[in-house]
């Protein structure tokens, strides 16, 4: 119960950010697996980049809650979301082509399945760096 009672509002805003960089990178791998995208492949950098923005809002959290909120761990926001970004810059061309199709010509039942796992996958992307450079501002633990 203690540990509930140190957090600040950095730290929920935080945790929703892991919580949509988790969804997004989910969506995505799914999205890969669909009939429509299947020929596009996994595109690593995404993958990779994903789970770093993943990795690293974790550790800033354990770290800040393990030794504080030190002035020199306020580099890890900055880079989670520069990752974020890349992640969502990685991803939106490598899909736009396919969406303007699929709305323009191909637009079925499957292919419309197909596409909502993409937009979910860059929506969640996109709001995790929103609120990665929301949640910078705050602390994430309580004085």
């Amino acid at each position: 119960m203690s540990f509930i009672k140190k957090q600040s509002t950095g730290f929920y805003i935080t945790v929703l950010t892991v919580i949509l960089a988790a969804v997004s990178l989910i969506s995505y791998l799914i999205n890969c697996n669909t009939e429509y995208f299947t020929a596009s492949g996994v595109n690593a950098g995404i993958v990779i980049l994903l789970a770093a923005g993943i990795i690293l809002e974790a550790v800033y959290i354990a770290v800040s809650n393990k030794m504080g909120q030190k002035e020199y761990f306020d580099i890890i926001p900055v880079l989670c979301g520069v990752v974020i970004i890349l992640a969502f810059v990685l991803y939106l061309p490598e899909r736009v082509s396919s969406i303007a199709t699929i709305m323009s010509f191909e637009k079925n039942a499957q292919t419309i399945s197909d596409l909502s796992s993409a937009i979910v996958a860059m929506a969640a992307c996109l709001l995790a760096a929103i609120f990665n450079i929301t949640g910078s501002f705050f602390r994430i633990v309580k004085k």
